[in-house]
């Protein structure tokens, strides 16, 4: 049976990140990185913004997946990065503040974000493991929308249909960023405090408890005591968050699996 450690949204905090793979067992030896008992890592995305080396945790993620033992998926702020980068993202205060950090490393070493171009093209949207009974996405689990959210953004032309006006566009909004609705009344902050006429929506609530388990990340979850039973979502109880707020200074949280546990280590970096 395989048996995996699904990383929450990492957001940059690469000591935190540390001391979680040490905490789940996994080691950087002579040989290169290995686990004592087989396991395997599963991130869901968001490795980059928030804190203090963004490129550093998408390059050791990166190091984990070429040794064979870790898996990733793309989460928003890697697409919104990349995005940016090519000249398909305004270049806002607000867009400029969340990078702001990423660029500083970039504009120190324009080469380490060619390589993490390069890896976010070689990074899937969605991982279907052991075999169909764990899926894997950044945001929401949607058969409808999943049809047209390419597999791998990997081309010119990928990015400009997956940016604002392509016909990508809104797969990627409700999957890698979550369905929404619009808000009754006057705008309301989301937990950035920018005013937003549109929320999320609690889409695990309508999952069907038939379906095979889902964990994802992106909606900051408060860390709980109870989390083993608070994690566990939807109508089936077949539905796991495992992003509890680390890119503002939260745990950083792994769900294992098969075993339904939850391993958390308290933030070890700074926010900025």
């Amino acid at each position: 049976m395989n048996r995996y450690d699904i990383v929450g949204d990492v957001h940059g905090m690469r000591a935190t990140l540390e001391a979680l793979l040490a905490s789940l067992g996994y080691d950087r030896g002579p040989q290169g990185w290995v686990h004592g008992e087989g396991r395997r890592l599963v991130f869901v995305g968001d490795l980059l913004d928030r804190g203090p080396d963004p490129l550093g945790c998408l390059e050791l993620v990166e190091e984990l997946v070429s040794a064979g033992i870790a898996q990733a998926v793309l989460g928003n702020h890697e697409i919104n990065a990349a995005h940016f980068m090519l000249g398909h993202r305004a270049r806002s205060e607000k867009n400029l503040k969340q990078l702001r950090t990423t660029l500083a490393q970039t504009e120190a070493d324009p080469g380490r974000w060619d390589r993490a171009f390069a890896f976010i093209e070689r990074t899937p949207t969605r991982l279907l493991l052991d075999d169909g009974k764990l899926r894997v996405v950044h945001a929401c689990w949607s058969e409808e929308f999943l049809a047209d959210l390419p597999e791998l953004i990997n081309t010119p032309e990928l990015w400009k249909e997956t940016a604002k006006g392509g016909r990508h566009y809104e797969a990627v909004e409700v999957c890698l960023k979550g369905p929404e609705q619009p808000v009754v009344g006057d705008p309301v902050p989301d937990k950035d405090g920018v005013l937003r006429d549109k929320k999320r929506v609690e889409w695990w609530k309508d999952y069907p408890e038939d379906e095979p388990l889902v964990v994802f990340g992106h909606y900051w979850f408060p860390l709980k005591d109870d989390l083993p039973t608070r994690g566990l979502l939807g109508p089936g109880r077949n539905a796991v968050c495992v992003d509890h707020s680390a890119g503002k200074g939260g745990w950083l949280v792994a769900l294992r699996y098969p075993e339904i546990h939850f391993v958390s280590v308290p933030n070890l970096d700074s926010v900025t």
